[in-house]
């Protein structure tokens, strides 16, 4: 790799060489690499195309299970979740010790690995809420409940400088990494917003499932801060404040 010692700074590709820039400044390098046929065919490579076939198991699991939460975790905001997810779903993979290297796969028996996952590093639910909500899950009705206990705001929430309310909302997914045995859906039931200077008594969120699904069932829980201006209520700093947690698996 060659710095780029000119008056004229290039960016993009003149025939074999790539012009960029860095934080080190402007940089050249020649094109180069292995070709990719010969990754798929030699030997040598086998070992690289377990690696490749394993990695596009993970990312295709975990962009599935974004899918299906996106909109919840549109609600929040990090720019490293979809990394952090990746690598939990990495471990999930490693949970399958049946099949040869190359061939394992993400099943949902792996899915309790996911129980405790924050989709906002920033603010996790831990740390923003004091009470727990309390998950049931009944999978022949497909009824799913979460019971938020009373909440003395001064005392069982940490909200962010600035927030006049919050809302909380728990969401309840059906996950199948198969969508021709059964869709994947989330449903949400969403709090009313709540002043942060009141308390609240004790909340039940419900949302219904298909009844006797076959998927893994994800229980998600946030809560949201937003400043009112005028009787509208605005989002703070576009959710990086708030939480959201995985709060219980149930598994078919």
């Amino acid at each position: 790799m060659a710095l780029q010692d000119s008056i004229l700074k290039l960016n993009g590709k003149v025939g074999d060489l790539s012009f960029f820039k860095t934080k080190n400044g402007y940089q050249a390098r020649a094109k180069g690499g292995v070709s990719a046929d010969r990754i798929k065919n030699d030997p040598g490579y086998k070992r690289t195309r377990e690696n490749m076939a394993e990695f596009g198991e993970v990312c295709s699991t975990s962009k599935k299970i974004r899918d299906v939460l996106r909109s919840m975790i549109l609600q929040t905001h990090d720019t490293k979740m979809a990394s952090r997810l990746t690598s939990r779903v990495y471990k999930m993979m490693k949970a399958d010790t049946t099949s040869v290297r190359g061939e394992r796969k993400v099943e949902l028996s792996s899915f309790g690995l996911l129980r405790d996952f924050n989709f906002n590093d920033a603010a996790p639910l831990s740390n923003t809420l004091f009470v727990k909500p309390i998950p049931a899950i009944d999978r022949v009705t497909g009824v799913v409940d979460v019971t938020i206990p009373e909440i003395f705001s001064e005392v069982h929430l940490t909200s962010p400088k600035g927030a006049t309310h919050f809302c909380m909302t728990a969401g309840a997914a059906l996950v199948n990494l198969d969508e021709q045995v059964e869709e994947s859906l989330c449903l949400m039931a969403t709090s009313n917003f709540q002043a942060i200077k009141e308390n609240l008594i004790e909340t039940v969120l419900t949302s219904t499932l298909p009844p006797n699904a076959t998927g893994v069932i994800m229980v998600v829980f946030g809560i949201s801060f937003y400043q009112e201006v005028n009787t509208l209520m605005y989002p703070m700093n576009n959710g990086s404040y708030n939480a959201l947690c995985t709060i219980a698996i149930d598994l078919p």
